[in-house]
């Protein structure tokens, strides 16, 4: 799904909601200047604040963007669909399954050289784990920089961004407990 997809379809299910960029700010913790640029496809928006705005608007994550399923609870490498949302330098890679009742959701995700994700903060933890590259965490301004084989975990309702800082890609192990990021249900 390209970007310019994502905006139309943030613009259409707020407006059907009939909520203003404001109450969509207020309920999701985002600003209404960066959700008016990612309406416009001005920004990219990253999954976990895609499931904000969803949970804002009431809809399931998947009327935004289209991800895989995993409906198996085994996946395999070179097996697993890879994915991106809109225009975003990431690419993801779905690890855990989905089914009613999943507290705990996982994937793998590549960054770009350059990458630097918007702050956000979300309810549950998150637990990071660099798999290749030079990555920093900014956890409620502290930064935390890890290389391969370093690792974070913290209470994801912190204000928190992650940045690749290397001159190679980076690849690292998210798992987060966050309710409705990665499942089909609507986001409670």
């Amino acid at each position: 799904m390209t970007a310019e997809q994502i905006g139309e379809r943030l613009r259409r299910y707020r407006r059907a909601s009939n909520k203003t960029l404001n109450q969509v700010a207020a309920e999701s913790g985002l600003t209404a200047s960066f959700l008016s640029q990612a309406e416009r496809n001005l920004t990219g928006v990253s999954i976990s604040s895609l499931a904000r705005i969803a949970k804002s608007l009431g809809i399931p994550l998947n009327t935004l963007f289209d991800q895989p399923a995993q409906p198996q609870p085994d996946s395999h490498q070179g097996q697993r669909v890879r994915y991106s949302v809109g225009s975003q330098p990431l690419v993801y890679e779905r690890l855990s399954s989905n089914f009613p009742g999943n507290l705990v959701n996982a994937m793998k995700m590549t960054m770009a050289v350059g990458y630097q994700s918007e702050l956000i903060s979300h309810e549950g933890a998150e637990f990071t784990y660099v798999l290749c590259g030079q990555i920093v965490y900014v956890i409620e301004g502290h930064n935390y920089p890890l290389g391969p084989g370093g690792s974070v975990h913290f209470d994801s309702t912190k204000p928190h961004s992650i940045a690749n800082v290397g001159d190679d890609v980076a690849e690292v192990l998210v798992v987060t407990t966050m309710g409705g990021l990665l499942d089909d249900h609507p986001a409670a």
